[in-house]
């Protein structure tokens, strides 16, 4: 974030310094939470466009399922979520109008902080192993995050250029961004238990390609936004 909103100071320095480039600004809302964009004309029909959304989630209660294909078990957990984006893109005006085709890389920083506690007295079986949800102390606490990288990004959309006469606009945009989720899960051993600290590094190591697994499945984010430009 810090990196991003650097290149933006020297993207508006910039401009403000030289005429030779036209210049918009933006506040929007959406699929990927609420923010910013910063628009430049490049051509008559190209603009580049610098933009980050984010937005906090009320906590919420969730039931997860652990274990292998049909040995699942429940666990129940607390998610604070938050959603957003960076994002660095170019906006081609095929026919020199409002519509445009959006191509560019997005980073999806949306994630969950959880706090998971297991059913007391249930044997739970990961990889193959089965354990006591007594082996660990406590909730297993992690985090599972919808983007890692930057990834490639295809849109549509309606507004207007850059390089219109100054004033205010309305656009639309429609568009899927990559997810790359990586899950990091941590979880105390119960000494007195059967588990191995090893054992228990495993047991969460595939627990987090499960969640990873899942959340693949859905890896063409949906990304639909509305905002309030306005052109210089």
């Amino acid at each position: 974030m810090k990196q991003l909103i650097g290149l933006i100071l020297g993207m508006t320095l910039l401009v403000s310094n030289t005429h030779a480039l036209d210049f918009g600004v933006g506040v929007k809302a959406g699929t990927l939470g609420a923010g910013v964009d910063l628009s430049f004309g490049l051509t008559k029909t190209i603009n580049a466009r610098i933009g980050f959304t984010g937005v906090d989630v009320d906590s919420e209660q969730e039931t997860l399922s652990v274990g292998d294909p049909g040995l699942e078990e429940d666990m129940f957990a607390t998610l604070d979520a938050d959603y957003g984006a960076n994002g660095l893109l170019f906006d081609w005006y095929v026919f020199d109008g409002t519509f445009h085709v959006t191509a560019g890389m997005v980073k999806n920083n949306g994630a969950m902080e959880l706090s998971a506690a297991l059913q007391t007295g249930v044997t739970y079986t990961v990889g193959g192993q089965p354990f006591d949800s007594n082996d660990i102390i406590g909730n297993i606490g992690g985090s599972v995050n919808l983007g890692d990288s930057y990834q490639p990004y295809l849109g549509i959309g309606w507004g207007r250029k850059a390089d219109d006469d100054p004033g205010f606009s309305l656009s639309v945009e429609l568009g899927v961004a990559l997810l790359d989720p990586e899950a990091q899960l941590q979880a105390t051993l119960n000494p007195g238990g059967s588990l191995t600290q090893a054992e228990l590094d495993a047991l969460l190591r595939d627990t987090e390609d499960e969640f990873e697994s899942e959340l693949d499945e859905f890896e063409l984010f949906p990304v639909l936004s509305l905002g309030l430009n306005y052109a210089f």
